[in-house]
């Protein structure tokens, strides 16, 4: 019955976009004459809602529509600025052709899987272009992002995860996420960021930047970064621009790597021995064994990692959330479904879900940010000849005439 009700709602709908379109080409500003009025159609979360509106030009040739201004309705989308949202926000967490069959469930207008793609898509680019804009505003101008909170101590845990592309290769999906401590084994307050294809540096800049839109950094004293081991993720403790920041090698992964070390029961002793007396003296024991020639093949290269990071193994804060993390943020939704991701669209997911994982609400969709450059190109020219065909003048002069 609800949805009934809508459908009998839908024609007036229409009828009061074309009265306040009257009401706006009525009281335009003088140098635009009404060109013609042209039909439009929007799939809404209540059905297709069609309307034709004026179009205006002015002395330079250019269209304008002043209801699609008002409304800011980018050019030559047929869905309207709800429904995408819906669909982008729905597209993040069950696969497309369900969000599909959920809107049309709920009312909405019929839309195609690769419309849900498309929305999904733009609003991950959306979510890239914010997150570059915050980096580069604090690394190039100073200008730390906005913070919605703050904290003293924030943790900091990054690690990568793996899915599958079209062409049958993988593709490393690199995750932060930060939080100011935990409370019932959550992390409080968390803010992520999700990527594909990003290089390690980049990568770091952006995710402090992300840090300083839940936490204010000017406030942050003290930073304690986990990661599993991985060099790049290691070496972001030195990248980071705070006072007291230090880094923690997640012992699960080295005790994997120690267990290896050697077959068992000498393998668990060895887990043992890093445990009770620390990574130099378990590097102590597993170079023995190198020399004895009772050890597996790549000890050695455990060994050296072990005196290396011996400061960084074990210790720390309690954290250890990165893998859960990965799970639900990223594998549960692009690796859990029979996906096969572009790189572009791997990317925009990993950020989306990213970012709405951290509480962000969806960039909109502007008549202006929408806007293509082809579309843009066009506009220019056409204001640029205007401009060339205007004869010069002399404009009168006013006071000591050097003035």
């Amino acid at each position: 019955p609800l949805v009934d009700l809508f459908k009998k709602v839908l024609p007036h709908q229409s009828r009061a976009l074309e009265a306040r379109d009257r009401e706006l080409a009525a009281s335009r500003p003088k140098g635009l004459r009404v060109h013609s009025r042209r039909p439009r159609a929007l799939a809404t979360m209540c059905g297709d809602v069609r309307f034709r509106r004026t179009v205006l030009v002015d002395g330079a040739g250019l269209t304008r529509y002043p209801l699609d201004e008002e409304l800011d309705l980018p050019a030559g989308d047929r869905v309207s600025p709800s429904a995408r949202s819906f669909l982008a926000t729905c597209g993040a967490d069950v696969p497309f052709a369900r969000t599909a069959e959920l809107m049309a469930i709920a009312g909405g207008s019929p839309v195609s899987a690769t419309t849900v793609m498309d929305s999904v898509r733009s609003a991950g680019e959306a979510v890239a272009g914010i997150e570059r804009a915050r980096a580069r505003d604090l690394f190039r101008d100073g200008v730390a992002p906005r913070a919605d909170s703050a904290a003293e101590e924030v943790l900091v845990e990054a690690d990568d995860t793996w899915v599958r592309m079209r062409d049958g290769s993988m593709a490393e999906v690199k995750a932060v996420v930060a939080y100011a401590g935990k409370e019932e084994g959550r992390g409080v307050e968390p803010v992520r960021l999700g990527c594909v294809g990003e290089a390690p540096g980049d990568f770091r800049g952006r995710a402090v930047a992300q840090v300083g839109s839940r936490f204010d950094l000017a406030r942050v004293e003290r930073v304690r970064l986990g990661t599993d081991g991985e060099a790049q993720y290691v070496n972001g403790a030195a990248s980071m621009p705070f006072a007291d920041v230090a880094g923690f090698i997640d012992p699960f992964h080295v005790f994997r790597a120690v267990g290896r070390c050697a077959p068992s029961p000498d393998g668990s002793r060895l887990v043992s021995v890093l445990r009770s007396e620390g990574a130099d003296a378990c590097a102590g024991a597993i170079e023995a064994m190198v020399g004895a020639g009772t050890a597996a093949s790549g000890a050695e290269g455990v060994a050296a990692y072990l005196r290396r990071h011996a400061a960084e193994i074990g210790g720390g804060p309690s954290m250890g959330a990165m893998e859960a993390e990965q799970q639900h943020m990223c594998k549960v939704r692009m690796g859990s479904f029979p996906c096969a991701w572009s790189p572009a669209g791997a990317d925009a997911m990993a950020r989306l879900r990213s970012w709405l994982g951290s509480g962000f609400a969806l960039p909109p969709r502007t008549r202006e940010s929408e806007q293509s450059p082809r579309r843009r190109q066009r506009r220019e020219r056409k204001l640029a000849r205007h401009l060339a065909r205007r004869a010069g003048g002399r404009v009168k002069s006013e006071g000591k005439g050097w003035e």
